[in-house]
């Protein structure tokens, strides 16, 4: 659907009612810290955090992250075995996106995923298959839009290392919800980017470190990006009494096309008086091409503030930058503001307004954003 350049002005209206069994795709990395937590991996099943959440998490989604209610699963009306975790994600969305003097209205299903976990204590299978969402007619087929991201085998140590094998997404960089962040979608952690690979991880008091080495999808029918083979490392330090965090990281990356070296430092400062967290990452890449192609060096930046400005309300800034090639005037910017609200154990609302463009922001193009998610 076509609006013209006017209808910019109209307000966002959705008028969706959701049912399924859900719990959020990817960490919220505002509530390291914030919520008195030091790793993701406190609320989640996944030692790496992300996916299902833990008994803790749970009890987190009611109690402190929304203004009430029953996070167990199903509302507490039923409790899985304890060898059988299961939950998932579904979101809807609509959204005004203008680029130049057009604009377009677009409401879709953004995800609809089943996360669940098979095993015991120390070894267990996870996994996450759903649809994929689209934003524009006509849809494929169902059967074409089927996916799995994420399926591997894990063994964790108690909670203080582990060791899995399969598809999953590697720990790097700050794992925002939104994949179009410059950060995952120029450093190849877009949607649909997880590669295969062999990972492990150590978490103690203060820090915690983890690699992965990877390679690619054996089919595209997977999933997107380049097919690279790698490694990741990560490795996190706490200080200040656990009110801060700074991070390390580096990536290796070869595909049939080019060669990529990746480094970056991730930061996150949390003010309890003023219940505002900082955070941000900043990245160096090199990017050299196989035959004659001339080496890039690239820059992918991120810096975010959220404020807990009320029991279930959290109102977050942000601004992005990509530089292709730091030789050339060719950065990407973009400025974003972003209101979440948790009314409810199990529901989320969260309003997306960015200014995106290049240089002076001459013809900037605009999206705004509402999205409904409910999780069980």
């Amino acid at each position: 659907m076509r609006l013209s350049a006017c209808s910019i002005a109209i307000p966002i209206v959705v008028a969706v009612i959701l049912a399924g069994a859900v719990t959020p795709a990817a960490a919220y990395p505002q509530f390291q810290l914030a919520l008195g937590v030091d790793r993701c991996g406190a609320c989640h099943v996944s030692p790496a955090g992300g996916g299902l959440l833990d008994a803790y998490g749970r009890d987190e989604a009611g109690d402190t992250i929304s203004t009430g209610g029953d996070g167990r699963f199903l509302h507490g009306a039923w409790e899985p075995p304890s060898w059988f975790q299961l939950g998932g994600d579904l979101r809807v969305a609509t959204a005004i996106k203008t680029r130049g003097h057009e604009s377009e209205l677009l409401a879709f299903p953004m995800q609809a995923d089943v996360n669940a976990r098979v095993g015991g204590e120390h070894l267990a299978v996870q996994l996450t298959i759903g649809v994929r969402g689209g934003a524009r007619d006509p849809q494929p087929p169902l059967v074409e839009r089927l996916a799995s991201r994420e399926h591997y085998v894990v063994y964790q140590r108690d909670t203080d290392s582990y060791l899995r094998a399969g598809r999953f997404a590697p720990v790097f960089g700050i794992r925002t919800p939104d994949h179009t962040a410059a950060i995952r979608r120029y450093l190849g952690f877009g949607l649909l980017e997880e590669p295969y690979g062999i990972g492990g991880g150590w978490s103690g008091e203060a820090s915690e470190v983890h690699a992965t080495a990877f390679v690619p999808r054996p089919s595209d029918v997977l999933g997107a990006g380049v097919k690279a083979s790698g490694v990741t490392l990560y490795a996190e330090r706490r200080i200040g009494g656990d009110t801060a965090a700074l991070a390390g990281q580096a990536k290796i990356a070869f595909s049939d096309a080019d060669a990529v070296a990746t480094a970056g430092v991730v930061g996150k400062r949390w003010f309890p008086g003023a219940r505002v967290l900082l955070l941000g990452e900043l990245d160096l890449q090199r990017q050299s091409f196989a035959g004659d192609g001339p080496t890039r060096y690239q820059l992918a930046a991120y810096g975010g503030a959220t404020a807990f400005v009320a029991h279930g309300w959290m109102l977050g800034a942000a601004v992005q930058r990509w530089q292709p090639d730091l030789r050339r005037p060719t950065a990407r910017d973009a400025v974003e503001v972003n209101l979440q609200y948790f009314p409810r154990a199990h529901v989320e609302l969260h309003l997306l307004l960015r200014l995106s463009g290049s240089g002076d922001f001459e013809r900037p193009g605009t999206l705004s954003l509402l999205q409904l998610h409910y999780y069980l």
